[in-house]
């Protein structure tokens, strides 16, 4: 797993180093290093990049013998073991399927909307059932608050709005 990581590391380096590669070639141009130096340079740099390509290869062989052994591995498995892992997956999605369907069943039984159904948490039926009643009362409560409240009462016709209107109004007019 340390030689996966490492050599996405090594990947993402070697992207890096080839720009620092270029930018060490204008610097060194500008500097007077003389030929040997320069020779020097652009050998390091070369098997720099050969070491890099290596470094691929063997990061790529390493995957490859990876899933050749898990392959062999699940080869070797006997049916019994394979069989157990079957059971073990179907018993955990027993259990997933026993609590969706009392989480409906409670849902059913508290008269709760089928959209909030996946909103209930707990684990047992007084759990769900305790859920249930919070849900219901927090909805109740959202309800009760956009309701509008039509009290029966008195309406007032409109108050005049333009000048003639409110001095007919004032003088008993109309």
């Amino acid at each position: 797993m340390a030689d996966e990581q490492n050599s996405s590391s090594e990947t993402g380096s070697e992207e890096a180093g080839a720009a620092t590669d270029s930018r060490d070639e204008q610097s060194t141009e500008r500097d007077d290093l003389g030929e040997g130096g320069k020779k020097a340079l652009s050998e390091e740099r070369a098997a720099k990049r050969q070491a890099q390509r290596a470094a691929t290869a063997a990061q790529k062989q390493l995957e490859e013998l990876t899933a050749k052994l898990q392959e062999y591995e699940d080869a070797k498995k006997s049916d019994l073991d394979k069989l157990s892992e079957r059971a073990t997956s179907a018993e955990q999605r027993a259990e997933t399927a026993q609590a969706e369907l009392m989480r409906y069943r409670v849902a059913r039984d508290k008269k709760i909307p089928a959209e909030w159904v996946d909103r209930l948490r707990g684990s047992t039926q007084e759990d769900l059932e305790a859920d249930a009643d919070s849900l219901l009362e927090a909805l109740a409560e959202q309800q009760r608050r956009r309701t509008p409240s039509y009290d029966g009462g008195v309406r007032q016709t409109a108050k005049p709005t333009d000048m003639n209107s409110l001095i007919r109004h004032q003088a008993g007019m109309g």
